[in-house]
């Protein structure tokens, strides 16, 4: 052990630079070893400083060993990291000289055994402290952890590249991220910015790295639902290279999976070599990504330059991805890099021995040399931390216990800690750091760029924080890859997308782990033309899951990819495609909320005047909306592509712009100026794609001009500094530069802050995945921006309309109408308030085809429309809504209840006498229990109810007093009772499995439970989308909690009340005892992706039910009246058809036989749903012409039942309904939707 008198430091600090004794290096000759006389010399002068420095202060002396040294690794790595440690130190001389005496000590040769070093440094320090810097390597850090923790010394700055040494051992102070952290990095990367469709692994088996680094990546890639395509694996335990037979086999294996990315987890290894070799030169791997972690960094280039030079081909920048534990020493947007060089540059300035570097700034030319000179100098600055507590330096274990005192480093703008030791339960609760070892919490990026440089990747960059000692508990979450076009040759595009990514980089994905880190955008620059190809291109081999901001139409027309709140160039009218999600209005919302306000606001005709490819079917729409609200339609004018709409522009009255250009917007603010009596409605989409030109256009007009122009929006005031809204706060925080803070940067904001909530939901990402999620959820809630509801069912469950509109791939809501005042000033107040519309269309002009189809068949059913009829205007005439009990808060939990008779369609055929007055019976009491209870009438079709309650506890005791009425009701008629125990007396002699619930009982047990007519009830409790029906005049509620309520009626049987999970649990402890209850246990349904808690509500003790119809279908009645096409389920030969039905049969067919199967489909369905006929099990996935036929019987043996019943119940009808028919005309309600085709 040698120590050099001189230090720049204090008087007594020492130094040895002897790393480059004994050792060739590229710039220094082999010394001599040590003279022996020199080394007594030495002696005598330390001796003499000795005495000289006795009279000074005594201050705590304190030795620092480097065992930051080893043979295995390279002499410029060894240098490196000693360099910078030793640069740290002498630059933090001043701070340090007060403390202590500190001596730096160093190996005579880097070929020194450790142990013999540490022992002698240990003999040399008893009296004194002793720290360590490093160890290197991990054979030597696994080494070093049992003699350290036997003297108590702290080794700080150890450098390893296995987790193996990782772990609570206090006497290993790391300040770094362990490499299980790289390995997440790069799996992080390699899927949220390569993207890359398929990635390989490469790693050497029964090795701890190895297998440890397989093991962490193909878990993250499985739980994120990824998987690895190509596996290379051999045994690492021998040092020698892999025989030539079982390299090809096992590469012929990985390259069967075509990677177009490689994680490269082989240590440096002759077999790490060889596949290294392999990839770069085989053209079947050549191009594809190479992620390796930083200990192969070195072995990684060199390997790879000499393949290149030897195959002949070039380097593709970018193409090797290597993470790293700290900065590069040229990346000076780091404040700690900044320092570094100056201190680096000062002190390689003022030492002789520069131990192989070229002068500075040798760490800027060598960029893997100055990195490794960065992390040597941090742990140099933690060391020079530690040491400044003299209070501390008195003994090992009072250094050690300030290490571990919830030590944080802050070193500029890095962050290192916290550090904790051993703590109770009770503080580790309370947010302290106990039994951490490790600082490190972030993991950086490089690429190998020209001239084999190293440039830094921002994005590459992963930290955990400090909440977390390591990241073992660090989860990657499955990424959202998301795109945006930016079309180079549309001026209006480019910014439009450019502008919204900004609005929307708030969200992105910013290397801290968790579920903010999970939404990706990356651009796509291309020509609108070529957009669509690249894009196809680009899926071949990159993931992308959906596309955001600004498309056009062949960009929209790409199957099987998520299209979120496209933003398109031209005028398009929306028609349902589960892959396209809507977030703003719709053109037929906007028509919709538009056509309202000019009803409300103005007399005269409404012209329109249009300019897109879709034309036609926009015409369509606009014309059945203005229609709706009694609107004058005059001059309808369709521009051509290089026309102009100016030509068309009236003087006075109302115009609808649709479709307009750049060029115009300036020459209509001017006719706006001109002519005071016009007024211009503009679509939405037009005005936030060309909103500066909007603002250019009408900075200059007078109040009234800006107040003629008009649109309709969901949005909330970009620019309304004074807004409550939590929205625009947020944003307002974010986008801090008022220029930004436009419709365009708000609509990223919020759909990213949208996608950001939808994707904590979601543990795998796909389009698929993504859509499934927005018709599941129905409606999302997010701050004070509510959307939905969205549905891709069929809206009618058990006959009963769940919604206007079945079919809903939009959710804007709350749909305001404002004049382009309020664009420049926020003050200026909306001209109509938010609304959402029901787009329901009325057409006065006649009857649809359909309703004549039905006029006519109902010419044959006379009988018992009539009796229908009378029921429907008794319950008509005592339905009034009292809207004061309607539940209309959006963010309030509403009770959805369905009711519905049990086999009440074959009562109607059997007993049409009394169904009647026992129907209105029914209604008489479910509407007075409704209104004690204080709930709301939704709706009623047939026999069925709808419900919504504000409590939920008024809603559970509202369904147990219904049937406790029903059971003590004088019905005045035994014959349901007899029906009810026939039915299930038949069930039981066809299933021998099936216990009848009532059939069997004693007759005065019988009536102790059971009377008259059997309701089934279904309630469950969640948010809604709650519309007002500007044309029923009241409250109806959408989303997957009207759904759910639907589906749980549905499997319930007659006189059982069901309650979801979500019900129950709303209930407090005091309101469930109030009930008898029985947990049914999780229940599948049908149209509901994951079982459903079920409670059953004892509303009549002692009931019993059979097991839950789950094999019902929701859209239709199961036939519990025995009616079906064929003798039985499995049989294909056809049920014989009485005459009624023959004669309804033949008059369908004829009817019918014009048409197409698709549009027959369309007019049946109807019908089979109100008839409550099951359909027949389809042999096909589409309707062809036997099917057709098949529902058609099916249809005409229901009705045909009925009809015979009726006949075979009076005297005053002898014959079928041929003498007889009503003809009922009415307003015809269309729903045009955006769902509207021009089918």
């Amino acid at each position: 052990m040698c120590c050099v008198g001189k230090s720049p430091v204090a008087p007594r600090l020492c130094y040895q630079y002897a790393f480059n004794e004994g050792v060739v290096t590229s710039k220094w000759k082999p010394k001599k070893p040590p003279n022996v006389c020199k080394l007594a010399i030495i002696s005598s002068l330390l001796l003499l400083l000795h005495v000289v420095c006795q009279g000074a202060e005594a201050k705590v002396p304190v030795n620092v060993l480097s065992l930051m040294f080893s043979s295995n690794f390279p002499d410029g790595v060894v240098n490196a990291l000693n360099a910078g440690f030793a640069a740290s130190m002498a630059a933090r001389e001043k701070e340090l000289r007060d403390v202590a005496d500190i001596s730096l000590i160093y190996p005579s040769s880097k070929n020194d055994p450790i142990s013999e070093v540490f022992e002698q440094a240990l003999e040399e320090s008893k009296d004194q402290l002793l720290v360590v810097f490093g160890p290197l390597g991990n054979d030597n850090v696994l080494w070093s952890n049992e003699p350290l923790n036997k003297s108590g010394v702290v080794a700080i700055g150890p450098l390893s590249y296995s987790d193996e040494v990782r772990g609570w051992k206090p006497n290993l102070y790391f300040t770094t991220a362990e490499p299980g952290a790289e390995l997440l990095a790069l799996v992080r990367y390699s899927v949220a910015f390569l993207r890359v469709a398929r990635i390989g692994i490469m790693y050497l088996k029964n090795t701890f790295y190895g297998d440890r680094s397989y093991e962490v990546a193909q878990s993250g890639l499985t739980e994120m639902g990824y998987e690895l395509y190509g596996t290379f694996a051999l045994d690492g335990n021998s040092s020698e290279a892999a025989s030539v037979e079982a390299f090809e086999t096992e590469w012929a294996r990985f390259v069967e999976g075509r990677p177009l990315a490689v994680l490269l987890f082989g240590s440096p290894h002759a077999i790490t070599g060889q596949f290294i070799t392999r990839v770069a030169v085989d053209e079947r791997t050549s191009e594809a990504y190479i992620l390796a972690p930083s200990n192969t960094q070195t072995f990684l280039i060199k390997t790879w330059k000499e393949a290149l030079s030897e195959s002949g081909a070039e380097l593709i920048p970018g193409q090797l991805i290597i993470s790293g534990t700290n900065p590069l020493a040229n990346e000076t947007r780091y404040e700690v890099i900044r320092r570094f060089q100056r201190e680096m540059n000062a002190y390689l300035d003022s030492t002789d021995e520069r131990r192989g570097f070229d002068k500075p700034p040798h760490f800027l030319e060598d960029d893997t040399n100055g990195e490794l000179m960065v992390a040597g100098w941090i742990a140099g600055e933690v060391i020079a931390k530690a040491l400044q507590n003299a209070a501390s330096l008195g003994n090992r274990d009072a250094f050690m216990h300030s290490l571990y005192d919830q030590r944080r480093y802050l070193i500029d703008d890095l962050v290192l800690g916290d550090y904790g030791g051993p703590c109770v339960n009770l503080a580790a609760w309370q947010g302290a750091t106990c039994k951490c070892n490790q600082g490190g919490n972030v993991v950086y990026m490089k690429e190998v760029v020209d001239g084999y440089r190293l440039r830094s990747i921002r994005q590459g960059f992963l930290t955990w924080g400090t909440d977390q000692c390591s990241s073992d508990g660090v989860v990657l979450q499955a990424p959202l890859n998301g795109l945006t076009v930016l079309m180079t040759d549309n001026e209006v595009a480019y910014r439009a997308s450019s502008r919204y990514a900004s609005g929307a980089s708030a969200f992105l994905g910013n290397g801290r782990a968790g579920e903010r880190d999970r939404l990706f955008l990356q651009p796509l620059e291309a020509t609108g033309a070529e957009a669509p190809d690249k894009l196809e291109e680009m899926r071949d081999i990159k993931v992308v899951s959906a596309i955001f901001a600004a498309v056009n139409k062949g960009i929209m027309g790409i199957e099987d990819i998520m299209f979120i709140d496209p933003i398109t160039l031209t005028p398009r009218l929306n028609r349902f495609k589960k892959h396209l999600i809507y977030l703003s209005p719709t053109l037929a919302q906007e028509f919709y909320v538009l056509a309202q306000y000019i009803s409300e606001t103005a007399s005269g005709s409404t012209n329109i005047i249009i300019r897109t490819h879709d034309a036609e079917e926009i015409l369509k729409t606009l014309t059945a909306t203005l229609v709706t609200f009694g609107v004058p339609i005059g001059a309808k004018v369709q521009v051509e592509e290089d026309g102009w709409m100016m030509d068309h522009l009236p003087t006075s009255g109302n115009v609808f712009l649709i479709g307009l250009k750049l060029e115009e917007i300036e020459p209509m603010a001017k006719h706006l100026n001109n002519y005071r009596g016009v007024r211009v409605f503009v679509i939405y989409p037009d005005l936030t794609l060309m909103y500066e030109e909007f603002k250019d256009a009408f900075i200059n007009s007078p109040q009234s001009s800006k107040d003629r122009l008009v649109f309709a929006t969901n949005q909330l005031h970009w620019a309304d500094v004074n807004s409550t809204s939590a929205t625009i706060k947020a944003y307002h925080a974010v986008i801090t530069d008022e220029t930004m803070r436009t419709p365009m940067t708000l609509r990223g904001f919020t759909t990213a802050r949208l996608m950001q909530t939808v994707l904590t939901q979601m543990r795998v990402v796909s389009a698929e995945l993504l859509s499934d999620y927005f018709f599941d959820a129905s409606t999302i809630t997010i701050d004070d921006m509510r959307y939905g509801p969205y549905s891709d069912v069929d809206c009618i469950v058990n006959g009963v309309a769940l919604a206007t509109n079945c079919l809903a791939n939009y959710g804007a809501t709350n749909i305001a109408v404002w004049s382009m005042s309020r664009i420049f000033d926020p003050q200026v107040s909306e001209l109509q308030s938010g609304m959402t519309p029901s787009l329901v269309y009325i057409d006065r002009s006649g009857l649809t085809l359909s309703q004549i189809i039905g006029i006519t068949v109902g010419s044959l059913i006379a009988v018992l429309l009539f009796a229908v009829l009378g029921v429907t205007l008794f319950i008509t005439l005592r339905n009034a809504r009292d809207n004061d009990r309607a539940p209309t808060e959006p963010l309030d939990p509403v009770t959805v209840i369905f009711t519905d008779i049990e086999s009440s369609t074959a009562q109607w055929a059997a007993f049409p006498e009394f169904m009647p007055d026992a129907v209105a019976t029914h209604h008489s009491v479910v509407r007075s229990l409704i209104a004690q209870h204080n709930c709301y009438e939704v709706k009623t079709i047939g026999d069925s109810f709808m419900i919504a309650c504000r409590s939920p506890l008024a809603a559970v005791d509202l369904c147990c007093e219904m049937q406790r009425h029903f059971l003590h009701h004088d019905w005045r008629t035994e014959l349901f009772d007899e029906f009810y125990r026939n039915f299930e007396g038949q069930r039981a002699q066809e299933d021998k499995e099936y216990a009848p619930p009532s059939a069997n009982l004693d007759p005065e047990v019988y009536r102790e439970m059971w009377n008259g007519l059997r309701v089934r009830i279904g309630i469950h409790t969640g948010l809604c989308d709650i519309r007002y029906d500007q044309v029923t005049k009241g409250y109806d509620y959408y989303g997957q909690t009207t759904n759910m309520a639907a589906r749980t009626e549905s499997v319930a049987n007659g006189g059982q009340v069901l309650l979801t999970g979500a019900t129950y649990y709303s209930l407090s402890a005091a309101e469930r005892d109030k009930f008898d209850v029985t947990p049914l246990g999780p229940v599948p349904l049908r149209g509901v992706s994951e079982v459903v808690d079920m409670f059953q509500v004892n509303a009549v003790p002692c009931r019993k039910f059979a097991a839950l119809r789950l094999d019902r279908e929701y859209y239709f009645e199961d036939g519990a009246d025995g009616t079906t096409a064929t003798t039985s389920d499995n049989s294909s030969t056809p049920a014989e058809l009485s005459e009624s039905a023959q004669m309804l049969a033949c008059s369908l067919q004829a009817l019918l036989s014009t048409f197409k199967p698709p549009q027959r489909e369309k007019l049946l369905l109807p019908y089979c749903e109100r008839w409550r006929v099951p359909l027949p099990k389809p042999r096909k996935p589409i309707w062809d012409d036997e099917y057709c036929q098949e529902v058609v019987r099916c249809l005409a043996m229901k009705v045909g039942r009925v009809v015979d019943h009726s006949a075979g119940g009076t005297t005053e009808v002898t014959s079928s309904t041929r003498s007889t028919s009503i003809i009922i005309l009415s307003n015809r309600f269309i729903s045009f939707d955006d769902n509207y085709s021009a089918e």
